[in-house]
């Protein structure tokens, strides 16, 4: 039972417990409110304080005597410590470095001794320039996989070290234009400078880039390695992507990740190429992935490599696509210009009139033949790929262990070219590609890494690099409308050039044709096609039928108004065609006639026909004894 006392405390409490909290509350208020009041107020007034920062003002103001601040320092016990004779007393006494050399010499860490590993930071190629080709490339003729044997009675069969078709192409390119000694006639003399003028341009347009540095040459052995076996031309199509890659960055990027000096160097395993196609619409395919093994099966069957502008140093073969020898057409925009050594590019000047035979020095200097000669010693290797690069140690150096195996190619040059070619394009078509380099990973198997470092993966692969110019593959047979031709009747008519590629043997033709309204623009026509066998050129009909038809024609002379100038001005052709799959197209004179590929393809089959003929007069003067390119 509670008890009667606490119940009836409680209950007070809870009655009256509220007013005796705020009586003591108003009671501690009253004081504080006494407290304040009683409490003396500030006296300072505004005209102490304005007279306390005069004061303040005039005291930093004030200027203090010299004598005054040295009475001070004196005060205080400040004197002179003499700094000047403490200087000239060191100078007289100079410290001995030999004092404080160490007792024991320096130890190098052990490899590897506290240096922690990290994966090293890749990057992408620049300077990106992709060129159309076409040609027929000399490649191994190849039967359920692999190559077929050449017969010791085939008339093809090598002689010298090369087939003489081989030769004679060499030949051809070696040494065309080559004249008889002597005195020349003026005629012959404009023919010499036309010849310098289209070699010197033939140079430019081989290289790509722009020319900034110089590089010295280094010459390729030959491999001459198995074999022989048959070859056969095959015309191919290509796009071929240049660029340079910034070894110097990606080396300091090694030497930050990996820690030592000696083993900050790339170990490349190739570069990988991606494209987006153009869409009817106007808009980019999806990027996918270039099949590199259709690639891979004209690289690697090459019975010869054409020859190369770029020294080997900056020349890795990992990052560089050969080049094929081309029985039919030329290469263009192959060689990165700021790589290729002066003396590849400057083509000789004709000595006029000088009794020396122009065509024997500037045949050295033809782009696409070899230097100094066609012995076949200093011509570049089989399409047997280079086994010291194949594979040097096997997986063990493929993966970087732990050895860190340096026998791959490396060297401490700034740049390094990058080369690749798409075999696989589709004509009429247009693209664009990206590049990135891949690595085999230097951390591979390792336990000196840091953490979240990837010690599993073979190799490594680099940022994509920016995507190039768009890049068109022309059709097997191309038109482009050159200029306004005089009317038929009523109605107008446009020339059009017809180019005509046969995929067979990658030969090239072009022929010009006129056409109108409802016209089909070409028509079989028989012309000059040249060969490399020294035979010159055969005469053959070819269909040069493009299956377009012209629908409208415009352009040409137009007068000017006679209140402004009496005379008239040229309007560039303007053409409407239909294709062959129902769409229709504008061919401009504007953009057609200045077109690179164009002219490139133009300069190939008149320069091929002129040097089919020039072979074919040697080929008959060696008959008499004499040199080619000589009378008898």
């Amino acid at each position: 039972m509670a008890n009667a006392s606490v119940e009836k405390i409680k209950a007070l409490g809870l009655r009256h417990g509220e007013k005796a909290v705020m009586g003591v509350t108003a009671a501690i208020c009253l004081m504080f409110l006494y407290m304040a009041a009683t409490r003396p107020t500030i006296e300072t007034t505004p005209e102490e304080v304005r007279k306390a920062a005069s004061q303040a003002e005039s005291n930093i103001s004030r200027r203090q005597g010299e004598e005054d601040i040295l009475k001070l320092l004196e005060a205080e016990n400040i004197k002179n410590p003499n700094f000047e004779k403490m200087v000239d007393e060191q100078a007289s006494n100079k410290i001995d470095a030999i004092a404080f050399r160490v007792a024991s010499p320096w130890v190098s860490p052990e490899p590897g001794a506290g240096l922690i590993r990290d994966t090293p930071e890749l990057i992408a190629p620049t300077q990106l320039v992709a060129y159309p080709g076409r040609g027929g490339v000399l490649i191994y003729e190849i039967k359920d996989g692999e190559r077929v044997p050449l017969p010791p009675e085939d008339p093809n069969a090598p002689q010298n070290g090369l087939p003489q078709s081989r030769l004679n192409r060499r030949m051809q390119m070696a040494s065309s234009g080559m004249m008889g000694g002597g005195m020349m006639t003026k005629k012959q003399q404009e023919q010499v400078n036309k010849k310098f003028e289209k070699d010197t341009q033939r140079v430019k347009s081989l290289l790509v880039g722009e020319d900034k540095s110089k590089a010295k040459e280094a010459e390729k052995k030959a491999d001459a390695t198995a074999g022989p076996f048959k070859e056969t031309t095959k015309g191919l199509r290509w796009v071929s992507i240049t660029g340079v890659l910034d070894y110097k960055t990606l080396r300091e990027n090694y030497l930050t990740a990996l820690k030592r000096k000696e083993v900050a160097y790339p170990h490349f395993k190739q570069v990988d190429i991606e494209r987006q196609a153009l869409q009817e619409d106007g808009t980019w395919s999806e990027w996918e992935q270039v099949d590199a093994e259709k690639n891979h099966e004209v690289l690697d069957n090459l019975p010869e490599h054409d020859e190369e502008w770029v020294p080997d140093p900056v020349r890795l073969e990992r990052l560089v696509d050969p080049l094929p020898f081309l029985k039919a057409g030329y290469w263009e925009k192959v060689h990165v210009a700021s790589l290729v050594p002066k003396e590849k590019k400057e083509v000789a000047k004709p000595q006029l009139n000088s009794g020396m035979m122009p065509g024997m020095m500037e045949g050295n200097m033809m782009p696409g033949g070899m230097e100094g000669g066609m012995m076949p010693g200093g011509m570049m290797n089989s399409g047997m790929m280079d086994m010291s690069m194949m594979e040097m140690g096997g997986m063990g150096m493929m993966g970087g262990t732990a050895s860190d195996d340096m026998s791959f190619v490396h060297n401490e040059e700034e740049l390094l070219m990058v080369r690749s070619l798409d075999f696989t394009v589709d004509p009429d078509t247009s693209y664009r590609f990206r590049l990135r380099i891949v690595v085999f990973n230097p951390n591979l198997k390792r336990e000196d890494v840091a953490p979240g470092v990837d010690k599993n993966a073979i190799e490594l692969a680099g940022p994509w690099s920016e995507p190039t110019e768009m890049v068109s593959v022309p059709a097997d047979v191309a038109t482009y409308a050159l200029q306004k031709v005089a009317s038929v009747g009523t109605t107008d008519q446009v020339q059009f050039e017809v180019t005509k590629w046969d995929p067979g043997n990658g030969v090239m033709v072009v022929r010009r044709f006129d056409a109108g309204p409802g016209d089909v623009i070409g028509s079989p026509f028989v012309v000059d096609i040249p060969n490399s066998d020294g035979t010159g050129s055969k005469r053959e009909k070819i269909d040069f039928n493009s299956r377009q038809v012209v629908l409208d024609a415009m352009g040409g002379s137009r007068p000017i108004p006679k209140e402004i100038d009496n005379s008239r001005f040229e309007v560039p052709a303007l053409s409407l065609v239909v294709r062959p799959d129902g769409s229709v197209a504008m061919k401009n004179q504007a953009f057609d006639e200045p077109n690179e590929v164009r002219k490139n393809v133009l300069e190939t089959y008149n320069r091929e026909k002129a040097e089919a003929s020039s072979n074919k007069a040697r080929e008959s003067s060696s008959y008499f004894g004499g040199m080619p390119g000589m009378g008898p």
